[in-house]
């Protein structure tokens, strides 16, 4: 295990020291996918608590895990985060990375935001309580151009849904470089050099087994080519190869 996995180990075992300690929930703060793979893997949770990751909406990437005592039911209203809107003018587009950028700027640490969901006509983006007045005051302009930002009703909130395109494919299997090659329209070869170089992750983990079968749901990060989720198995065609349908994150 690196260090980096002992040290998320280490400040999510905390958590439960100090909800001993003050009778009260703690929260922990933005973890990524990696971190929430690693906790639900290789964490093994004390008796006697209530847990829950939450990030805002129900299919949040980046999540708060919460400690909860025994008598006290884990609550997404309990957690500390909120969300901002920031609109943009017409005309005028600013991508994740923009987003993030100007966060960044303030010198506010990663951890402490969550997802940052854009649309046509800006984004919202999560953060941590705390920091939430902060940041609606001090961003005001984002790649140079004029934003306004509101805090939002977490009970008014519904989440934008993310921009995909389906596409339908051939492969020879559900082995992982089948898919992978079929899904990125690339050579077996090229996948297989993608999985071995650990650039490939399969619901938040890196996968080294080329042949490791995948299932309808699983969700792929390859990188330089972005996201997709197999959203459905179809037929066999006369070849004995198998028809796929990947939902791809644009």
């Amino acid at each position: 295990m690196n260090t980096d996995a002992k040290l998320i180990k280490a400040k999510i075992g905390d958590l439960f020291d100090l909800c001993d300690k003050h009778c009260e929930a703690k929260f922990s703060s933005f973890l990524d996918g990696g971190e929430i793979a690693l906790v639900e893997d290789e964490f093994r949770i004390p008796y006697g608590y209530n847990t829950m990751l939450f990030g805002g909406y129900e299919d949040a990437e980046r999540k708060i895990f919460g400690v909860f005592p025994e008598w006290q039911d884990a609550e997404k209203e309990a957690f500390p985060l909120c969300v901002i809107r920031f609109d943009v003018p017409k005309f005028r587009h600013l991508t994740h990375r923009d987003y993030l950028g100007t966060l960044m700027s303030l010198g506010i640490d990663r951890s402490k935001t969550g997802d940052i969901l854009t649309d046509e006509d800006g984004a919202y983006v999560f953060v941590e309580s705390d920091i939430a007045e902060y940041v609606q005051r001090n961003v005001n302009k984002i790649a140079n151009i004029g934003v306004k930002g509101h805090i939002v009703d977490m009970k008014n909130f519904a989440a934008p849904k993310p921009e995909t395109v389906e596409k339908m494919c051939i492969c020879a299997s559900l082995r992982l470089d089948a898919v992978i090659a079929a899904a990125l329209n690339i050579s077996r070869s090229n996948a297989e050099n993608l999985i071995r170089e650990g650039y490939v992750k399969v619901n938040h983990r890196e996968v080294s087994d080329r042949s490791k079968q995948t299932e309808t749901g699983d969700l792929f990060s390859v990188r330089n080519y972005g996201r997709f989720i197999l959203k459905d198995t179809g037929n066999n065609t006369r070849k004995g190869r198998l028809h796929i349908t990947v939902e791809k994150f644009v």
